[in-house]
């Protein structure tokens, strides 16, 4: 969420990333509620993961917005994002998982992640007309034909139910697509201006767990900087905001060590379906405790210990997500 924060908040993570500290307590956490999926994906790693469709029971939860209730006291955190290898609609209980999210943090930015494969027109107005979200995360695929996420007839109606949703609440919506060719980009931006989402987000189809090679062609890194330079200009046309998690800028470029540091590892954690705290959703057998059992305080002194920052050259070496440059086999 760099791209967001103010100048003292990108300061702070700047000096803590060189320093290679963590925040005192995480400002972006982020809670996988399901990984069940109706989808498959190819670019996903939750095959070649073996990740079982499994959703988080609202006790458990429970319990860890009590956690971490406690471990904040009278601050909060900055985000919290559901979403995970699954998508949370599947999760009977996403509804009362947000009231109470909402009601612990009521000051906290609520991000939702989904493919919109899920028919749920009940639970998307009730996230406008009660105020519990303030931003949905689409991934989307090219509005044309394509095969990364299957955009259906499903889908579209869903974007255009959701877009009327939007304008009677509050929440923003965000297009998320994977970088593949100018054409569609630029078809998911036009998606973006019809459907009245305030972001489009350009992510990097990643190597993480297929062996050195991309699931799905993906450009050449020269293709894909002019591939976002062109985007950024055509929804800057249309007064929507344009991301990209591999072009931040200098002083990202410095704290990260020029791509030896993962620019979330400061201020960042990632709860799974189990509770277990780990660095990110791929590294699922790094885990620095389980918060259901254990205090946030404990779980960071663990972390601290495992020394995280100087372990990630051998970790995260197929990591290319917020890499500028392509990492590990070309494909």
């Amino acid at each position: 969420m760099y791209f967001e924060a103010s100048l003292k908040e990108r300061a702070l993570k700047f000096l803590r990333l060189v320093t290679k500290r963590y925040a005192r307590l995480p400002g972006d956490i982020t809670i996988e509620v399901s990984t069940k999926c109706g989808q498959a994906c190819p670019m996903c790693f939750r095959g070649p993961l073996g990740i079982d469709g499994r959703a988080m029971d609202y006790a458990l939860f429970s319990g860890l917005m009590d956690a971490l209730r406690s471990a904040f006291a009278d601050e909060r955190p900055r985000y919290l994002n559901f979403v995970g290898l699954g998508e949370p609609f599947l999760n009977e209980a996403l509804g009362d998982m947000l009231k109470l999210a909402k009601k612990t943090f009521p000051g906290t930015c609520l991000n939702v992640s989904t493919s919109l494969a899920v028919p749920d027109h009940a639970l998307f107005s009730t996230l406008s007309s009660e105020n519990l979200v303030n931003r949905i995360s689409v991934s989307i695929d090219n509005p044309g034909g394509g095969s990364l996420h299957p955009f259906s007839r499903q889908i579209s109606e869903n974007l255009a139910f959701l877009k009327e949703m939007k304008n009677r609440g509050g929440f923003k919506i965000r297009l998320q697509t994977l970088i593949t060719s100018r054409e569609a980009a630029e078809q998911v931006i036009e998606l973006a201006r019809k459907t009245g989402a305030d972001e489009v987000q350009l992510m990097r189809i990643d190597l993480h767990a297929f062996k050195g090679g991309a699931p799905v062609m993906r450009p050449s890194l020269a293709e894909e900087r002019a591939i976002v330079a062109r985007a950024e200009l055509l929804a800057a046309k249309y007064c929507i905001k344009c991301r990209n998690n591999n072009s931040y800028d200098i002083f990202m470029d410095l704290a990260s060590a020029f791509d030896r540091r993962c620019l979330i590892t400061d201020d960042a954690i990632f709860i799974d379906v189990e509770g277990n705290v780990l660095p990110c959703f791929y590294l699922r057998d790094v885990s620095f405790g389980n918060l259901a059992r254990q205090s946030l305080a404990e779980i960071g002194e663990t972390r601290r210990a495992f020394s995280f920052y100087e372990k990630q050259s051998s970790l995260c070496k197929g990591c290319d997500i917020y890499r500028r440059k392509h990492s590990g086999a070309r494909p």
